[in-house]
């Protein structure tokens, strides 16, 4: 039987604050919840703009009610790996 994932890649806007911060919290934050950061991430530094992939919608509701360096998140592409 294969094993079936759904990552779901959104796109954080980022507050233009506390700009060192934001890579330890959000590592933080996904841990807790279940996630886990790849290197792969896209994150672009300094950007306001970085895409996450995450397993569900729930991790990414959470982390968003958690943090205070991302403002809001948006669901950009649903991938589906069999």
């Amino acid at each position: 039987m294969a094993l079936r994932c759904t990552l779901n890649r959104y796109l954080l806007l980022m507050a233009q604050e506390h700009l060192e911060f934001r890579l330890p919290e959000i590592k933080s934050l996904l841990s807790l919840f279940g996630g886990q950061f790849i290197s792969s991430q896209e994150t672009y530094g300094k950007s306001p703009f970085w895409i996450l992939s995450l397993p569900s919608e729930d991790i990414a509701r959470n982390l968003m009610k958690r943090t205070v360096c991302a403002k809001f998140h948006f669901c950009i592409q649903t991938l589906r790996i069999k």
